[in-house]
């Protein structure tokens, strides 16, 4: 088997031994699907090059993938992942071969918090982000929000997504606190939206179905 490419079941392995330790930070036992990864990189996908792009908690790389397949020469990616376990299988089995075949784009993958990390401000032309908002305090949901926000250029796009009926389902198993804290993530996701000239739609060729949220910062 090639280094740069994991068989569907090897990819599954991988991503449930990290998923089950860590599950409050990866947020799910699946990783997203093809469908749910296009859909969440369309914005770098549309967006003319020179372009530079931010990925914030990219897993096993599912949308990483789409995304290096739309970088010109000029282009460049910033990755930032806490996981030291994703960070390792990002950079061998997806940067490394990827650099290997020479392919154009700047790439630098960053193993730590998107809040801690020292990046250009008010530079990207789009970021996109794959963490798990409903499993987060409130306070950190919007430091993350924000944070991501401030790093967009005016008019670039945030895109993220949650799981279709998540709150709803969750709701029923939380006890009060959390419930109020499910509540809170959905009123700031309200208030960003409208601040925001939000759009949504739903991935259902994702286990479980998907909504793919975009931000453009005014």
């Amino acid at each position: 088997m090639h280094a740069g490419s994991l068989e569907p079941i090897d990819l599954m392995i991988q991503f449930l031994s990290i998923a089950f330790r860590n599950m409050k930070t990866v947020g799910t036992i699946c990783p997203s699907s093809p469908m749910l990864a296009r859909s969440l990189a369309a914005a770098a996908i549309e967006s003319t090059s020179p372009k530079r792009i931010l990925e914030v908690g990219p897993g096993t790389g599912p949308v990483t993938k789409e995304i290096l397949k739309c970088l010109g020469t000029d282009d460049v990616l910033d990755i930032v992942e806490l996981s030291n376990e994703f960070c390792k299988d990002l950079d061998s089995k997806i940067l490394t071969p990827w650099r290997t075949r020479g392919k154009p784009g700047q790439v630098t993958l960053h193993n730590a918090a998107i809040q801690d990390v020292q990046l250009e401000m008010s530079s990207y032309d789009c970021v996109i982000c794959g963490l798990p908002f409903n499993n987060f305090e409130i306070d950190l949901v919007e430091t993350i929000m924000r944070r991501m926000l401030d790093l967009l250029r005016p008019g670039g796009e945030l895109s993220y997504f949650c799981y279709f009926g998540a709150k709803t389902m969750k709701s029923t198993v939380l006890d009060g606190p959390g419930r109020d804290n499910l509540r809170a993530i959905a009123r700031l996701e309200r208030e960003l939206h409208l601040a925001h000239s939000g759009s949504r739609h739903v991935v259902l060729a994702n286990i479980p179905p998907a909504e793919v949220r975009r931000l453009q910062k005014p």
